[in-house]
């Protein structure tokens, strides 16, 4: 390596280590000012209380429904695609989107942790309140899943005997509309969305109505929660926007 090709080397270097170091600057010092926000404050303390009661009231609806005799009915899809195990797709690809949900907000958009937590936690609770309401088993020639009994704790959440409508479909579509700002973020959900639907149909999981109306009923869910919170994400924006603002004077500053 000549000395040219070793300094352009460096220098990237420096640059990468000056770009991730003002990454971290900015995010301590949004999330440092959302915090003495009380109104963000108290945003965010409702929606960690409320997602809490609906995992917890998820959790025993589910208990309930294995509780109670259900009978198997035909679905014109079902009855004309082969059983396919896609276990790994099932479970990996949920838990992504769900570890996706909780990191991206996190790191890259703080402002919208609160709308976030309060939206999935409203799209849980509605969903337990729908899954009590038609007592059905699962399809015909469904691929037999590890039981809620044989989970180690949160991971009981998608072993659960529920149905209508589906989760694994509803929840990439949900988190896709909360992050939609973010195109590569965006499209990834989509598609995880739409692979999910694809597997829990081929599983035998679902049935086909559970698959077709999860979109509606959680792009309904999304609009409702945006309507409501609005206002206050475009109060923790304005606290984010006024911290980059501040940041960008301070690099033309040094520059200078």
């Amino acid at each position: 390596m000549t000395h040219r090709n070793l300094s352009f080397l460096v220098m990237g270097t420096l640059i990468n280590i000056g770009h991730i170091k003002h990454f971290f600057v900015k995010w301590f010092h949004s999330w440092k000012e959302l915090l003495h926000d009380r109104k963000f404050c108290i945003s965010l303390g409702i929606g960690l209380a409320v997602l809490f009661v609906a995992d917890v009231a998820n959790y025993f609806v589910a208990l309930y429904l294995n509780s109670i005799p259900v009978v198997s009915v035909g679905d014109i899809i079902l009855d004309n695609i082969p059983t396919v195990d896609l276990t790994f797709m099932y479970t990996t690809g949920i838990y992504l989107v769900v570890i996706l949900v909780a990191v991206y907000p996190i790191f890259f958009k703080p402002e919208l942790f609160p709308f976030t937590i309060k939206t999935v936690a409203a799209f849980i609770l509605i969903r337990s309140i729908f899954i009590t309401l038609t007592h059905m088993g699962a399809p015909a020639g469904y691929f037999y899943l590890p039981q809620l009994d044989d989970q180690p704790g949160l991971f009981r959440f998608f072993y659960m005997n529920d149905l209508f409508f589906s989760g694994h479909t509803g929840f990439p579509f949900l988190a896709a509309l909360l992050f939609w700002e973010c195109k590569p973020l965006r499209y990834f959900l989509l598609a995880m969305s739409v692979a999910q639907a694809t597997t829990v149909l081929f599983m035998h999981v679902h049935y086909s109505i559970d698959v077709f109306s999860a979109y509606f009923i959680t792009y309904t869910i999304y609009v409702l929660s945006d309507k409501i919170f609005n206002n206050l994400n475009l109060s923790f924006r304005k606290i984010v926007q006024r911290i980059e603002e501040r940041m960008e004077k301070m690099l033309m500053m040094r520059k200078l």
